[in-house]
């Protein structure tokens, strides 16, 4: 049977139905890049997939990157664990505990990830939400005289969380990497808005004040409530999403409560260009 496309409604999203992903045709993989192209955000539920299952799933959408660091819960070198399982108190997964700011994954590389696929394994009670937001659509709406003031603009980015938002000290020693300020997708020809607080450090043609007056305005107008859908995990859950139109953040949760997700992340082979 065909697969289903049920779009959320909202500023993106859709959930796909009618697909076990241990077992993906080429054709169920072209219409699953479709409805990544234009929903951004695409939702898989009650699936049960091995490591290596989720690695070929994960193929569906491009060539899938080895993680830095493998975890005992997985083992595969291409499983990202996020996590907050401890081990004589040491994190046995990435990224263990509470919120993060909204960010777009490697950044500060040369050549950001295209995207990455999410499997739920185990829940907080309350909290641990991933929210994206739709970065193309945040582009879209500026004022005109907004976007010209934008044109030929680039930003640095580092992989130093909220040194320069929150006036700490760079380490000049951190990956960092300079990007257009707008990038254009090629798949769409649409154009986003490549920028985030977590890691973004400057725009590089203007003076400090300035550009961290507007790296302010910017992640303020990306994480309008009206850009952004927030996914409630249920186990079983798999979420891919598409890192070049979207900024994501994730909402705190206990750290009494376990959280455990795996990961695949999608390289892309395209750089960003505006």
């Amino acid at each position: 049977m065909p697969i289903t496309v049920t779009p959320f409604g909202g500023p993106l999203g859709a959930e796909i139905s009618g697909l076990d992903i241990r077992s993906v045709s080429p054709e169920d993989a072209q219409a699953l890049n479709e409805a990544f192209l234009e929903h951004h955000v695409i939702v898989l539920r009650d699936q049960k997939p091995t490591d290596q299952q989720l690695v070929d799933f994960g193929k569906s959408f491009g060539e899938i990157k080895k993680s830095r660091f493998v975890s005992p819960l997985s083992g595969h070198d291409q499983i990202m664990v996020i996590s907050n399982i401890r081990e004589d108190g040491k994190p046995l997964g990435q990224l263990p505990d509470g919120e993060m700011w909204f960010h777009i994954d490697q950044i500060y590389t040369a050549q950001p990830c295209r995207g990455a696929a999410l499997h739920a394994l185990e829940i907080p009670s309350e909290g641990g939400d991933t929210c994206f937001s739709n970065t193309v659509l945040a582009y879209e709406t500026l004022p005109d005289a907004t976007k010209k003031r934008l044109d030929g603009l680039t930003a640095q980015h580092s992989f130093q969380y909220g040194a320069t938002t929150i006036g700490g000290k760079q380490d000049e020693d951190r990956p960092r990497y300079t990007h257009p300020l707008v990038r254009r997708i090629p798949d769409t020809g649409k154009k986003s808005i490549s920028i985030c607080r977590l890691m973004t450090d400057r725009i590089n043609e203007l003076p400090d004040t300035e550009s961290r007056a507007l790296i302010g305005e910017l992640c303020d107008h990306v994480e309008n409530p009206k850009f952004v859908y927030q996914h409630k995990w249920q186990i079983g859950d798999i979420l891919v999403w598409d890192n070049r139109c979207t900024s994501h953040a994730r909402t705190d949760f206990s750290e009494t409560e376990r959280r455990f997700m795996k990961r695949v992340t999608i390289a892309d082979k395209d750089v960003p260009m505006a």
